[in-house]
């Protein structure tokens, strides 16, 4: 059973769950969604975590890390 998955950055006040949409800094032109659960990337064996893929092509896949979460500038719930 699934609980409430969510991830909070307090310094910046941001709560965010499996289905938002993010900007990240470095990446300016591509809003990612959010997601949990298993995922491959970059022909890696596939592991069960947060990631994001791109919402116009959806094969493009990366874990979501720490330096992403400080480079968030725009959220969409």
């Amino acid at each position: 059973m699934r609980e409430n998955l969510e991830i909070r950055i307090p310094d910046r006040d941001i709560e965010l769950t499996p289905g938002c949409r993010v900007r990240l800094g470095r990446f300016d032109s591509t809003v990612w969604e959010l997601s949990h659960g298993w995922y491959s990337w970059g022909g890696n064996r596939p592991v069960c975590g947060w990631f994001l893929s791109d919402i116009c092509d959806t094969s493009i896949v990366k874990p979501l890390q720490l330096t992403d979460l400080d480079d968030i500038y725009f959220v969409e719930k």
